[in-house]
């Protein structure tokens, strides 16, 4: 799926952002910021990927967020007859701005120890949860210097939980600078904008600078897939929308997504979706009720979709899922 480095404004009147929303903040793609993020789900529930980390979420969840590291929320589709839209709060801050001698104080160990444990993500045990969150309430209605005390006293309280669960496995260190989310991005617009055009590993490994064989490291490291591999996934989407969604034949549409031959479309999309075009068209009545409005559309819309879909575990309590590679 897409990384995206997220530009995080600090809000009105504060040197730390902090946010409350609705379903526009669980549409954001797969992303990281350097900030630091402390994040209540307040309603809803749906799938949580944090770095190789798959989840669930769920209504008073708290999780903690290392700067730098990927993630993304979606929520499930709403059962009949629920009408309660989702909604979240964050905070996000930068550690930096502190100054390096703050994180030393000897009051303030026990949060730096916390920070650096949240590299990974983390989730609290229920009395933790309950006191961060009577803080967080307090930081909303507060202003100037007291909503900051507010903030500290949550990571206070948070790092002397009796439980943190860690999300992301002990292996999993994403380490992105700003420079490589600046490159990726810049690669990631590039295939977006040129998608169902000819696209070669040249081109694009020159919007990010770098040689060939440099550039295919670097997108499987931050990727956690190969570059070729992720176009296939964005044109095989793309073009399962098209199926969908309009009346053409299967070997147009194979040639408007991408494809140079049908029968390697035919092949590459049997592999992933376990059936052929034609049949997977079949099996959805009704499938040319909207056509698709434009091909721009279209591009934009699948590079939001996760490329292959994960089973999700029943609830993080039950069991943590580690290791999973989610693409």
């Amino acid at each position: 799926m897409r990384l995206v480095f997220e530009k995080v404004s600090d809000s009105e009147g504060s040197s730390f952002a902090f946010h409350r929303g609705g379903q526009e903040l669980f549409d954001c793609p797969y992303h990281m910021h350097p900030e630091v993020e402390i994040l209540h789900i307040i309603t809803g529930q749906g799938l949580l990927v944090v770095g190789d980390h798959v989840g669930r979420f769920a209504p008073g969840d708290l999780v903690l967020l290392g700067g730098g590291l990927p993630h993304i929320l979606r929520t499930d589709d709403a059962a009949p007859g629920q009408d309660t839209p989702p909604e979240l709060r964050y905070v996000q801050f930068r550690p930096a701005d502190f100054g390096e001698r703050f994180w030393d104080l000897r009051e303030m160990q026990p949060a730096a120890r916390l920070l650096t444990q949240g590299s990974r993500g983390l989730r609290f045990d229920h009395e933790a949860t309950g006191q961060a969150l009577a803080l967080l309430d307090r930081m909303w209605a507060a202003s100037g210097s007291a909503r900051l005390l507010r903030m500290i006293e949550v990571l206070g309280t948070l790092a002397g939980a009796a439980q943190w669960l860690p999300m992301a496995s002990l292996g999993y260190a994403p380490k992105v600078t700003h420079r490589d989310s600046e490159r990726l991005n810049r690669a990631m617009s590039y295939i977006s904008d040129h998608l169902t055009d000819t696209l070669t590993l040249d081109a694009v490994a020159a919007q990010a600078g770098l040689s060939r064989q440099a550039f295919s490291r670097f997108f499987h490291r931050l990727v956690g897939m190969s570059y070729l591999d992720y176009v296939l996934s964005l044109r095989l989407s793309l073009a399962r929308r098209c199926l969908l969604e309009s009346e053409k034949g299967v070997a147009e549409i194979a040639f408007q997504v991408g494809f140079n031959n049908l029968s390697n479309f035919n092949r590459q999309f049997r592999k992933v979706m376990g059936t052929a075009p034609r049949s997977f068209r079949a099996t959805v009545p009704g499938y040319a009720a909207s056509p698709v409005s434009s091909r721009a559309t279209a591009r934009r819309s699948s590079a939001m979709d996760p490329l292959v879909t994960t089973s999700t575990p029943p609830s993080w309590a039950a069991s943590a899922t580690r290791g999973s590679e989610v693409t």
